[in-house]
């Protein structure tokens, strides 16, 4: 009997159960196909206790089928940065090339102060030690509904400059349908996106926590390890951190002078040079502003 590229052995003697529509006897086994690729890709979906149960299956051999040494290895990558600790994390975000920020009233007083715990939450990936020592889902929601909102507000400045200054008819309209459907706003700053380009700028993966789900190889690489999902889920977090500790204003400085300018590059190709121009003059500002805090 044949399904989704195993066969199965079925006992004449055991019960069967219905699998869709296929009956599938509790004393099956599957055995291993001759495409070990195949393997290797439904593993991408399982869980790292499920990848290590198929690779210390008790597989029967067949005649013609392949040498377990042949198999490639369809375990998890492992645990990446497992030595960083949350006063790592916590020195690389209040250091002075990751962020601009300096108190006036107190010029001591750090960008994240000396919340440890927040910090590493904002950069610790759910699939790190499977959720236990706590994550960034919660402040990712947040940071990532408050950044699409810095941007669309940073659209909007533009068109509203554009339509004050007399700009090209093209410009305003290139903003204009823009803003038409906030789809496109989520696209350019979908979670992909910021960890592609955004995440590399500000070289989280330095200090960020996280567990690969499957083995990184030369051909596939960061993508099908999810890297770069990861890293855009800690950008959000951090995001969402910032907006929790120092509040929205700083958030959104924060997001103009680090965030905005490699994205609006990276992913508005056909953006007129209004909008760079623009970009760089937020970014500056930002920049000067979070320099200048109270």
């Amino acid at each position: 009997m044949w399904r989704s590229g195993h066969r199965i052995l079925q006992s004449k003697f055991s019960p069967a159960r219905i699998v869709g529509c296929v009956r599938v006897s509790q004393n099956a086994r599957p055995l291993q196909h001759k495409t070990p690729w195949l393997l290797s890709n439904n593993a991408r979906s399982f869980s790292s206790f499920l990848s290590q149960q198929w690779a210390a299956a008790n597989v029967r051999e067949q005649p013609g089928a392949i040498e377990k040494s042949q198999i490639p290895p369809v375990v998890p990558g492992g645990a990446f940065n497992s030595h960083i600790q949350p006063s790592d994390m916590l020195s690389f975000v209040n250091s002075a090339s990751f962020c601009s920020y300096q108190s006036k009233s107190n010029p001591s007083k750090a960008l994240l102060g000396s919340e440890e715990t927040l910090v590493s939450h904002a950069l610790t990936h759910e699939s790190w030690m499977h959720g236990m020592q706590g994550h960034n889902r919660r402040l990712a929601f947040i940071g990532r509904r408050a950044l699409k909102t810095y941007l669309s507000l940073f659209f909007f400045d533009i068109l509203e400059h554009a339509r004050r200054t007399n700009s090209s008819v093209s410009d305003v309209e290139y903003l204009q349908n823009l803003l038409s459907s906030q789809q496109h706003v989520d696209d350019i700053a979908s979670t992909h996106h910021l960890g592609i380009v955004s995440a590399a700028n500000l070289c989280l993966e330095k200090v960020m926590r996280w567990h690969s789900t499957v083995r990184m190889d030369p051909v596939s690489g960061p993508q099908e390890s999810g890297l770069f999902k990861v890293r855009g889920s800690c950008v959000e977090g951090l995001i969402g951190a910032i907006y929790h500790y120092k509040g929205a204003q700083v958030a959104q400085q924060f997001f103009l002078s680090r965030i905005l300018l490699p994205l609006t590059e990276a992913y508005m190709p056909k953006a007129p040079p209004l909008v760079r121009e623009r970009a760089a003059l937020a970014s500056r500002e930002a920049s000067d502003a979070l320099a200048q805090s109270p």
